[in-house]
């Protein structure tokens, strides 16, 4: 009887230490998951243009905007932050195809897509984006299908990075 007490307590330790260990390690590496951060092999100017030049190549794709984040932060009462630019683009029959149904209107809080290119202090160009691979799983179905479908767009944009989209 002891032996069986002792079996179903440390089975319920064990589990409850690995939901513990799970949660733990989700919480510190799922920034690092959903968005993406790789070194620009370029300066920051050469960055911004050849991504810019690169959406507008990709079939279907277009720059919305480009926006100097820094002037814009100063010009709303910041400080300076430095080269920054926010890179907005979007793909007209993806976005028709996303949006066309009711259950995925939502996914307009998310449009157009983004990309960030800065430079940290050490003088690093970097590049960040949404982790479309890991977005797409989370969503799931045909709206998880539609994200997975343009993140390959994506990496064909960055491929001057070698980037590509994974899960972790």
């Amino acid at each position: 009887m002891k032996t069986k007490i002792t079996i179903i307590i440390a089975t319920l330790f064990g589990v409850l230490l690995g939901i513990i260990i799970t949660g733990v390690t989700l919480n510190l590496s799922a920034g690092d998951m959903i968005i993406k951060e790789m070194k620009s092999p370029y300066d920051f100017n050469k960055t911004v243009t050849t991504i810019v030049n690169n959406i507008n190549t990709q079939p279907g794709w277009h720059v919305v905007a480009v926006i100097d984040q820094n002037q814009a932060v100063q010009t709303h009462g910041g400080f300076p932050i430095g080269n920054y630019d926010i890179i907005q683009y979007c793909n007209g029959r993806a976005s028709a195809e996303m949006l066309s149904a009711d259950d995925r209107k939502r996914i307009g809080a998310m449009l157009p897509k983004n990309l960030a290119v800065y430079e940290k202090s050490d003088g690093q160009v970097y590049v960040a984006t949404s982790n479309g691979a890991v977005i797409g799983k989370l969503f799931g179905g045909k709206t998880g299908q539609l994200i997975e479908k343009v993140s390959l767009d994506v990496e064909s944009i960055l491929r001057f990075m070698n980037f590509k989209f994974n899960i972790f």
